[in-house]
């Protein structure tokens, strides 16, 4: 299946995908996943683990002490494994249920939350990341940014009312001041 991601959401996997190479892997994980969530600044899933304490140093030393590091791979795109698939697939399952057609950080989060033998889940309970938590900040974290949101559609909105009221006024008569 091919999936629509956000630009944020792309980044991830690019990020998730050098940083497997850099490491001399030849696939990617939930591990990788997780440290291009950390590292994307654009995406909400980066805002919540920063919030949480994590930075994207911890998690790389995280998969360090699991996996290791080898010689970097000369690969330029590697094969997701099975469960970075499901995680993806979950990701997917997310973003429709709240409505988009585009699959953001914040679901690949959540998508990785409900995938539970992960060494992405792993390396958050080696942080003592609570799960509870975690979706907790996913959840206050959108409702901020969609209000966000709300505010800049509600100033843009604001502002062509002015100018068509400026326009208005310009080329026609307030009959109501006139009466």
């Amino acid at each position: 299946m091919i999936y629509k991601f956000t630009k944020s959401g792309e980044q991830v996997l690019n990020l998730a995908n050098e940083l497997a190479s850099d490491l001399g892997h030849s696939y990617i994980g939930s591990e990788h996943i997780l440290y291009g969530l950390a590292c994307e600044e654009n995406g909400v899933a980066s805002k919540v683990l920063e919030n949480q304490g994590i930075t994207p140093e911890d998690i790389l030393d995280k998969i360090e002490e699991f996996l290791g590091a080898g010689i970097k791979t000369n690969f330029s795109i590697l094969g997701f494994t099975p469960r970075t698939k499901k995680i993806l697939e979950n990701a997917y399952t997310e973003a429709k249920k709240l409505g988009t057609n585009f699959i953001g950080t914040e679901h690949i989060l959540i998508g990785i939350m409900k995938e539970s033998d992960s060494l992405a889940i792993r390396i958050l309970f080696d942080l003592d990341v609570n799960p509870d938590d975690l979706y907790s900040d996913i959840a206050k974290t959108l409702n901020e940014f969609e209000e966000n949101l709300n505010e800049i559609n509600k100033e843009k909105q604001e502002n062509q009312n002015n100018t068509s009221m400026q326009n208005l006024n310009q080329f026609g008569n307030d009959l109501t001041k006139q009466a």
